[in-house]
């Protein structure tokens, strides 16, 4: 695996005194037939008006097109009363998240809910899809009532936005034991094998309207230079401190969804390496690659700033992991955790372990790490991160990749 001319260091850490450790330290130039593949979703993105918005995560895309939709709302009735939603707790407070109430706002007293997806290629289906999620419809054995009246959809594609109320039926799918919890998805997709994004997004918003009750409220061009100033103040208001730290850093670029899958490829790479005499195979559905009789799971996060507490942070999501002082098992018997910085990918060994409060959903499990607050340097905080795994969550350093582009 390791490729003609690159350099390899191998470092070695003294931890808890005693106790000598090993781990690789590799270019990204190692990797960088994984890193030039950006997908062609990103390629479809690239060039167009809504590639900036295209990088930005789903949940701060959510918010930004969430406020777009009220916008254009306010302008389709403008005599209309449109109010911020209540909180069902009094106690704190007159007004809250939609997180918190269930909708985003009201127009005339009827609760609105914004779900925004967008237009992405599935390489395993061969389609483009727009994919809805956490929409707590109603639904027989579900839920008695939804926390909202109507519901809006905006497609995002590569040089527009199309708005839609939904009719509450069309494209509607389980999430399976979450669908309680976290809502509904909404799938509409189109043809397989059809590559050209524009034909698929007429058939995506076919769908949606030739033979449902769903009705196109609106479609916006997003090199108009009025939509696109008003999303420009968006993103700068928004704007958080991690976008400066990786701007140019390598997969930064792509959405987070093909991020994840090019960090699982360079931490299988990086497997084959450290143990080069071992077989490795991909073709398991429960975890993700598995080297001789050991099931490896391999999870990344990115670092973020939370400007509430003032501080670096970065979680792990949906890790299959029984809790500590349960007769629940792992569905895997390594449990491989990477950083995402703007230095490198730091990758370390998990115990697998994890106290049974930290839940995310049936046999999921969440954990995040945070540096003190008030430590405002990226270098200072991830060097913090990466103390807290070693000696609090008992990793084992593995290896880091590090950016060609310094620091």
């Amino acid at each position: 695996m390791l490729r003609p001319g690159v350099p390899v260091v191998i470092v070695a850490v003294f931890v808890f005194g005693w106790q000598l450790r090993c781990y690789l330290v590799l270019p990204a130039s190692q990797f960088q037939h994984i890193l030039n593949d950006s997908g062609r979703t990103c390629k479809a993105y690239e060039g167009h008006a809504g590639h900036e918005l295209s990088l930005l995560s789903p949940k701060r895309r959510g918010m930004i097109l969430a406020e777009f939709s009220k916008k254009q709302l306010a302008q389709l009735h403008p005599h209309a009363t449109i109010e911020e939603p209540t909180r069902q707790n009094p106690c704190n407070g007159p007004h809250g998240s939609a997180s918190q109430a269930g909708y985003h706002f009201s127009v005339d007293g009827r609760k609105i809910v914004c779900r925004s997806a967008q237009m992405t290629w599935r390489r395993s289906e061969k389609l483009w899809i727009a994919h809805f999620r956490g929409v707590k419809l109603q639904w027989p054995y579900v839920r008695n009532r939804a926390p909202f009246d109507d519901l809006y959809l905006t497609i995002f594609s590569p040089d527009s936005l199309h708005v839609i109320k939904h009719d509450l039926q069309t494209g509607v799918s389980s999430n399976g034991l979450r669908t309680g919890r976290d809502g509904h998805y909404i799938r509409v997709q189109g043809v397989r094998g059809q590559e050209c994004w524009q034909t698929a997004r007429s058939q995506i918003l076919d769908k949606f309207l030739a033979s449902s009750q769903c009705e196109l409220v609106a479609h916006i061009d997003l090199s108009a230079t009025e939509v696109h100033s008003w999303f420009q103040k968006q993103l700068e208001g928004m704007a958080a401190l991690q976008d400066h730290e990786y701007k140019g850093v390598p997969l930064n670029h792509m959405t987070p969804e093909l991020r994840g899958l090019r960090i699982e490829q360079i931490a299988f790479e990086v497997d084959q390496i450290l143990h080069p005499n071992c077989s490795f195979s991909r073709a398991s559905s429960k975890v993700d690659w598995v080297r001789g009789d050991v099931t490896v799971e391999s999870k990344h996060g990115q670092m973020l700033f939370d400007r509430d507490r003032q501080c670096w942070y970065c979680g792990f999501s949906r890790i299959k992991s029984a809790g500590d002082n349960s007769c629940e098992y792992n569905l895997f018997d390594e449990l491989w955790l990477t950083i995402y910085s703007p230095f490198g990918l730091h990758i370390l060994r998990h115990p697998g372990k994890f106290d049974p409060c930290v839940t995310q959903g049936p046999n999921e499990r969440r954990v995040a790490l945070r540096a003190p607050r008030y430590i405002l340097g990226v270098k200072e905080a991830l060097y913090q991160m990466l103390v807290q795994m070693e000696l609090r969550w008992g990793c084992q350093p593995l290896a880091t990749v590090l950016w060609d582009t310094g620091g």
